[in-house]
This record gives structure tokens, sequence and C-alpha cells, in this order.
């Protein structure tokens, strides 16, 4: 018995010895093979080759669709209303009479005595088709001049979408190609171009035709208070609800047969960049390039390669921004000598 204890206990004190040197190699600086550090850390590029290729720009944005602003009715001069020749969301042409209103006569000559002023009667009508909303006078009020009497807006829609500002440059000119998706709706539909311009600070009113964009979308896209709004007309017939939410599939670009690297073998992704060509012989060279288009994933270079060249990806950083304290291998290599002070 005796004899099996001896053993038991020399079998512990020698796996305790075994144990304690191997947390020591690693502080002593064995046990760790020092190329594997540094290929976990190795930044360096693989050389491709240039080549011809087709970009396809296209970005989904979240969207909301708002119905198209209407056009007020105001009685400029004020006046007394006399007549309503229509209700709420009455559905009106361009140039119908909506109200009434009776106003001074300053064209009549001036009546003596206690005779009442000479008044006329005029007509407001309404300044589009549409349909009439906000119309809550009656006979017998009286309007401050300028003020609002209803107000027309047309049975159209717009669907609306806020562009992150790192986005805009994927935005070359203005797009063609629009498809509207209606959550849980409709199948998607093209929806025309109306707009592309900043986003405002206040108010969530949407952009006229044509214009840019007063306020911020309540679809979620950009954010933040920057970017920029993109407006498009929901087509006619496509059953939609003011509020209702979606996403935009927008082609904002596309160049067939052109040379391309990836975005990754690129300093810069707009209008002009730096890649590193390496030559037959090994040795690299930064060269300036021109670039168009992007679709994220390849970038189209106009000017400074040619079919054939190699480049670096991806691209080394820039010694400029490449200093201590910073990069990601910093921080790796500080959390890997915080895990071995932990061991030990």
């Amino acid at each position: 018995m005796k004899k099996w204890i001896i053993i038991g206990a020399v079998l512990v004190v020698v796996l305790g010895l075994a144990g304690a040197g191997y947390l020591l190699v690693p502080r002593l600086g064995g046990g760790v093979d020092p190329s594997s550090g540094e290929s976990a850390l190795d930044t360096g590029g693989t050389p491709v080759e240039v080549e011809m290729g087709e970009v396809s720009s296209e970005l989904v944005l979240d969207a909301v669709v708002r119905a198209e602003p209407g056009e007020e009715v105001k009685a400029r001069n004020g006046g007394t209303v006399t007549h309503v020749w229509v209700g709420e969301g009455a559905a009106v042409g361009n140039g119908a009479p909506i109200v009434n209103v009776k106003v001074p006569d300053g064209s009549a000559p001036a009546t003596g005595g206690g005779a009442a002023p000479a008044t006329r009667e005029i007509t407001l009508y309404a300044p589009a088709d549409g349909t009439v909303s906000g119309l809550d006078v009656l006979v017998g009020d009286v309007l401050e001049p300028g003020a609002v009497v209803a107000a027309v807006a047309p049975e159209e829609f717009r669907a609306v979408a806020s562009i992150p500002p790192n986005d805009l440059y994927r935005f070359y000119e203005d797009p063609e190609e629009i498809l509207l998706q209606i959550d849980q709706g409709p199948p998607a539909s093209e929806c025309a171009f109306l707009s592309l311009g900043s986003v405002g600070g206040g108010g969530g009113a949407a952009p006229e035709e044509g214009g840019t964009a007063g306020g911020e979308t309540g679809g979620g896209g950009g954010g933040g208070g920057g970017g920029a709004e993109l407006a498009c007309r929901v087509p006619d017939g496509l059953k939609v609800f003011d509020g209702v939410q979606g996403k935009l599939s927008v082609s904002t670009g596309k160049a067939e047969n052109v040379l391309v690297v990836p975005v990754t073998a690129v300093r810069g992704n707009v209008d002009s960049g730096e890649v590193v060509v390496v030559a037959d012989d090994g040795t690299e060279e930064t060269r300036e390039v021109k670039l168009g288009m992007s679709d994220g994933s390849l970038v189209e270079v106009t000017e400074g390669l040619s079919v054939g060249d190699t480049v670096l990806d991806p691209v080394p950083l820039d010694p400029r921004f490449d200093v201590p304290g910073g990069g990601p291998e910093e921080e790796l290599l500080t959390e890997e000598g915080m895990a071995v002070e932990e061991v030990d």
C-alpha cells in the first residue's frame, strides 16, 4: 500500500513541474513560433493583375411614401365668406370655385353719411387638380388677409429615402433606374426620379418636384443630420398609402469593358487614388491613377494603368497614417500581451 502512495506522490510532483515549465516557456521566449505572430499580422498585399471588366453601381435604401403636398387656396385680401362651393374631401379640377368672399371695393366712389362701405365679391379657385383638404370655413366667417382657406392636393405620392453621406460618392449623375418595393405591398415597380438634394435640419415636409429636399425622411437610411434625400414619383395605379415604408433599389451608374481593380487595391476610391504597381523584377512603385465609378467591390481605372499591369491587393496603408498606437495590429499585440500576463 505504501508503495502505491509513494508512486502517486512522485507522479504529482512530476506533473506539477511539467506544468510550471510549460507556463514559464512563453515568458522565457521559447515555445512560441515567432513566424506565427508575424504571419498573423502580415498586411502585405498579394499581386493581382489589372483586367477588363464591368462595374454596375447599385444602392438599396430604406424609403417612406409621402402624399404630395397640396397647393394652398389663400384669401390674399381677407374678407367675409359669402358662399362655400365644395366640401372637405371633394375632388376638384384646376380652376374650380372653392369659396366666395366679400371684400372692400377700393375702386368704388366714396359714399357719404353713414352708408356702408362699398364691397365686391370675389371667388377663390382651386390652383390645381386634386382633393380639397383643410376646408373648415363657414358663411359669415371673417378672414384675415393671407388666410389659408383650404389646400388642393393631387392624388399622387412620392417615395423618399435618406442617403448616408459617404454613399453620395456613388451618385455620378441623376439616377435613371429606380425600383420601389413596398413592404408587404404590391410587386416592385419603377419609380421616376424627381429630385436629389441635401437634407434640411428641420421639419418633415417633402421637397417640391424638381427642387431640393426640405426635411428628413422617416425611412432610416441616413441619420445624423447629414447626407441627402432622394425622391421619386410613385407610379399611378400602384396602391400605396401615406407613410408606408419600403425600399428603393437605385442604379447609380454602369460601365462596361473598362479597366477594373479591386477597391482594396486603391488608396482612395473617388476621382483619383494611388496603387502600388509590382514590376516583373519584383520592385514596387506607387502610382497615381484616375478613377471612375465603383460598385463597392471593383473600381474603374480611367488613367494610370494598362491591362496586364500588376498591383498589390490590399494596398499597403499610407505611411502617413501608419503611426504607432492607433492601428489594429497594435491593439492585437496589446490584447495578446494581456492574455499572457493573465496566464502567468
